[in-house]
């Protein structure tokens, strides 16, 4: 992704949602909902809403968010990326590594975020975290 940290960084449409109260965001994930329903391939949507399951602790339904996404667009490295997130987070580090290794592969180059992100904390102890994020250091310093 050239540099660009997904989605789920903090900013307009990441993470620092989490500081919002719970109604405002299950308002908000109740409207994405039901633009899903009305735009069920849309890719924004299924983003926002992976990214807001995430953080509302609904890891399976972020993870299938995060599969529709990579599959509704497959040469995309930060859709690559937040599926190896949601697969950190739901206790599958063999597909997570898999995911993460195709983001790098289509482009994702953002070691310093990778390194950062919250969602690699169940995996971010096993030796391939860190080969891939050494990797990428080289491969863009």
């Amino acid at each position: 992704m050239g540099g660009a940290s997904p989605d789920r960084t903090p900013g307009p449409g990441g993470s620092d949602r989490a500081g919002r109260d719970p109604h405002g965001r299950n308002v908000e994930l109740a409207f994405l909902e039901g633009v899903r329903a009305r735009l069920p391939g849309h890719p924004a949507v299924l983003e926002s809403l992976g990214c807001l399951y995430t953080e509302l602790g609904r890891h399976e339904e972020g993870l299938q968010a995060d599969r529709e996404m990579v599959r509704l667009q497959p040469a995309s490295p930060l859709a690559w990326y937040n599926l190896a997130c949601s697969l950190s987070l739901t206790g599958q580090p063999d597909e997570a590594f898999e995911a993460l290794e195709k983001a790098i592969s289509l482009g994702y180059a953002d070691a310093e975020w990778m390194q950062e992100d919250d969602d690699f904390a169940p995996i971010r102890s096993d030796p391939r975290f860190g080969r891939l994020l050494a990797r990428l250091m080289v491969e863009d310093p």
